[in-house]
């Protein structure tokens, strides 16, 4: 693994040693992007005014650092493979946790939601094959400033008046449909790119049953209650894992036939209890093993040679 990432490309000349932007760097500047993306939303569950007032002033400043690190990685001249993947990680896990607190929240309904998620886990397990083939286009960033600026106003809406949040349903089933233009540029490069390389059946198929597993964590979020974070924990390890994939290739594609088991324990204690509880507990567990630690350790190794 350490051999992968010191073989990451860096364009440009390093900074001077010392200094305060010597520690601030982009990639420091996203990871805390990611990091701190629960206090916001833990805010939302007060209810109160203040309380969604910091909410929506730190999910913003939030939002505001998927520009300042661009910024700063072009005039620090830290433009790095690793950059370049870690930023439409973010984005991604940005989206999904903020939005399914919304629909846990009641503040947006949950089907759009499910569409614009299914959208990011499908481009998530392309990028993994296809890294190259999936470079951020210019259309995918304005989805992305579109869904940050949705979700700020379903907030803003709720402090006026909720009743206001159903004129917000119509352009989330709008913004739903065009996340899916903008996915089009990878679905074409995708496909001519399918056709010229040779890639083994079996681990495409089994990143098929990889992204079942993240759908159907996805769709069964409105039945999990109490344990909603799981599904919103295990997709944004799913993310990152994905997203890996410039870096560490096999690490981002190797699948475990585990997910059968598990998708198949989440269907007994459905039809047995009719809910989800232990097998939800399975799901956290194994996605700390698969998506979580390798993928954190191998961030930590990239991050200390930078």
């Amino acid at each position: 693994m350490a051999e992968e990432v010191k073989e990451l490309e860096v364009k440009g000349e390093p900074l001077e040693k010392g200094g305060l932007l010597k520690e601030i760097t982009p990639n420091r500047i996203t990871l805390l992007r990611i990091f701190l993306l629960p206090l916001p939303c833990a805010l939302l569950f007060l209810e109160g005014y203040l309380a969604k007032l910091f909410s929506l002033g730190l999910g913003s400043l939030l939002g505001f650092t998927d520009y300042v690190d661009g910024v700063l990685a072009r005039k620090q001249r830290k433009i790095t493979t690793f950059g370049a993947m870690l930023d439409p990680v973010a984005d991604k896990i940005f989206v999904t946790v903020v939005y399914l607190t919304l629909v846990y929240l009641e503040y947006i309904p949950f089907l759009p939601v499910a569409l614009l998620i299914s959208r990011e886990l499908l481009v998530a397990n392309l990028r993994s094959w296809f890294p190259e083939e999936t470079k951020v286009v210019n259309l995918a960033r304005w989805k992305t400033g579109l869904q940050m600026v949705l979700a700020g106003l379903a907030i803003v809406l709720s402090i006026l008046d909720r009743s206001y949040l159903k004129v917000l349903h119509y352009a989330l089933w709008g913004l739903a449909f065009f996340s899916y233009f903008s996915a089009f540029p990878y679905f074409y490069r995708v496909k001519r790119a399918f056709r010229r390389t040779q890639t083994e059946p079996l681990l495409f198929a089994k990143s098929l049953l990889s992204l079942g597993f993240g759908l159907t964590l996805l769709f069964v979020f409105p039945y999990v209650e109490r344990l909603f974070f799981i599904i919103q924990f295990a997709l944004s390890l799913y993310f990152l894992r994905k997203g890996l994939a410039r870096t560490s290739p096999l690490h981002a594609q190797e699948e475990s036939l585990l997910i059968i088991g598990l998708l198949l324990g989440m269907a007994f204690e459905a039809l047995l209890k009719g809910e989800l509880f232990y097998s939800l507990l399975l799901v956290l567990a194994f996605s700390l093993y698969r998506d979580g630690v390798k993928s954190f350790k191998l961030v930590w190794e990239i991050l200390r040679l930078k």
